[in-house]
């Protein structure tokens, strides 16, 4: 029986004159994962809004086993169990993994205060029943991204349960933290739920989902049981006209420079499995290093010390042989550094502000006062950022109201619209559709052949294969060496599991 049925959901942002759903019908039955996909913008993330009570249609009916339903808020849907888990974090950094699961259904001790012991107890219970290892006494902002995802999972399923919608849920994700994931969503879907999952990862969709409906342009253009296709196939309908990067269609004639970005002998510790152990790291002129890690291996805290956010407890990081730590913020940020951090929303972006003004953040000591003042100069450099990276619909928007991969977009026009010398990417392809993210690469190819310096982070193997000249395994702290040879893939999950020594 459909326990969740939408009929004719209509939803239009004047601020931007964007017609985000045009009367959109989607069923999810009990017992089902229903994939949502669609490229960046189709209007996936606000079908799921919608659901879940965090927009209101503006025409169209939400029902729920049955019954027209309202939703004023999005604690109204947690009521009917549904629960949510978006794109991007919504958690409290500052309250610990079990504080934010409790939040707004405190247990009570001596009246009014929270009863911090029996909320850890119960957390820790409920991580239990799901297989998640996360500490429940943690602080939220010490947790790596994968942690925070399994923070916000487990805060949707004490909610409710009958109902789960997953934005993107593996954006951010590596393979041993995916496959864990999708293990929980089939044994809560094998229980009796229904799972709505949103993505654009044609592989996961196909070996996840019973059934996929596909939007564009806020219209379902087409929905199937996901049996029927295969992923070539479901890719096509996703997005069409895209193509790899050749990782050795490299410029004719384009040799090593100098080190641009030099670790040596660098360590960090107090972060537990984000801890860094004598890492050695070289990045030249002309090559693209890229480093992959599970999470909870050390990939945020090499990204840290790359970006010069934190220094290391040991150790030397060098930018053009001169100590990072020594270069004005400014002067690194404006003329030699391009930075696509894993957090976007607090690294990368500021929410509240326009998307023009986020596009032209790092140039505003640029402009003279009159053309600032005026406007004019600023909102053209935005709009040929942006186009290149194709964000529509931007002008007197804000950020936040962008979709997840839209932001993602907003931050590489910004950043990879320079002649950075060095470029640190740190999952650059989070959230982007198919299309986007060949793009993205593209571009990221494009500047090591003109010569910059890019570090890429990832916690994808396939960024690695498609795109590094040399590619490093990090496992609890340590680098391995990966050589791109037959088993380039068997290699690297042997020594991202630390199968490999």
């Amino acid at each position: 029986m459909n326990i969740v049925r939408l009929a004719s959901i209509r939803k239009y942002y004047r601020s931007s004159a964007a017609q985000a759903l045009d009367g959109v019908d989607f069923e999810l039955e009990s017992g089902e994962i229903h994939a949502v996909v669609g490229e960046n913008g189709a209007g996936k993330s606000t079908l799921a809004r919608i659901l879940c009570g965090f927009e209101r249609p503006d025409s169209g009916a939400v029902y729920v086993k049955g019954a027209p339903t309202s939703f004023s808020s999005h604690r109204d849907a947690e009521r009917v169990g549904i629960g949510f888990v978006p794109q991007y974090s919504m958690l409290a950094t500052g309250l610990t993994a079990a504080e934010n699961v409790a939040i707004g259904h405190e247990p009570r001790c001596f009246g009014p205060f929270t009863d911090r012991r029996r909320a850890s107890y119960e957390f820790s219970l409920l991580a239990d029943r799901y297989g998640f290892t996360v500490d429940p006494d943690a602080i939220v902002a010490s947790l790596s991204s994968a942690e925070r995802r399994e923070v916000e999972i487990l805060r949707a399923l004490a909610r409710g349960g009958s109902v789960l919608v997953l934005d993107e849920p593996t954006s951010i994700l590596g393979e041993k933290e995916a496959a864990s994931l999708f293990t929980l969503v089939r044994r809560l879907r094998d229980s009796g739920a229904g799972i709505v999952y949103i993505s654009h990862r044609a592989g996961e969709i196909v070996n996840l989902a019973d059934r996929v409906t596909v939007l564009r342009s806020g219209v379902v253009e087409r929905s199937f049981a996901a049996a029927d296709v295969d992923e070539c196939e479901l890719a096509g309908l996703i997005v069409s006209g895209t193509a790899c990067v050749d990782p050795n269609a490299r410029r004719a004639g384009v040799a090593l420079g100098e080190p641009v970005l030099t670790i040596r002998g660098v360590s960090l510790g107090g972060r537990g499995s984000g801890s860094l152990h004598r890492v050695d790291l070289t990045v030249r002129s002309g090559e693209i290093v890229s480093v992959v890690a599970l999470g909870g291996n050390g990939l945020e805290s090499l990204e840290d010390i790359a970006a010069g956010v934190v220094g290391p407890d040991e150790g030397d990081v060098l930018v053009k042989g001169r100590p990072l730590a020594k270069w004005p913020r400014r002067e690194l940020r404006s003329r030699v550094m391009a930075y696509l951090p894993t957090d976007r929303e607090n690294r990368g972006l500021s929410p509240k502000a326009s998307v023009a003004m986020n596009a032209v953040a790092g140039r505003l000591f640029d402009y003279s006062f009159a053309e600032f003042a005026a406007g004019s100069s600023p909102l053209t450099d935005a709009g040929r950022m942006l186009g290149e990276f194709g964000v529509a619909n931007w002008k007197g928007r804000r950020v936040d109201t962008l979709s997840g991969g839209n932001r993602q977009r907003v931050v590489a026009s910004r950043e990879l619209s320079g002649d950075a010398e060095l470029v640190v990417a740190a999952n650059p392809a989070q959230g982007l559709d198919r299309g986007s993210r060949s793009r993205l690469l593209s571009r990221l190819a494009a500047m090591r052949d003109s010569g910059s310096a890019v570090l890429l982070l990832s916690s994808d193997p396939d960024d690695a294969a498609e795109l590094a000249d040399r590619s490093f395994a990090l496992y609890r702290g340590r680098l391995t060496p990966i050589e791109r040879t037959g088993s380039f893939d068997a290699a690297f999950s042997e020594a991202l599991t630390g199968a490999k020594p």
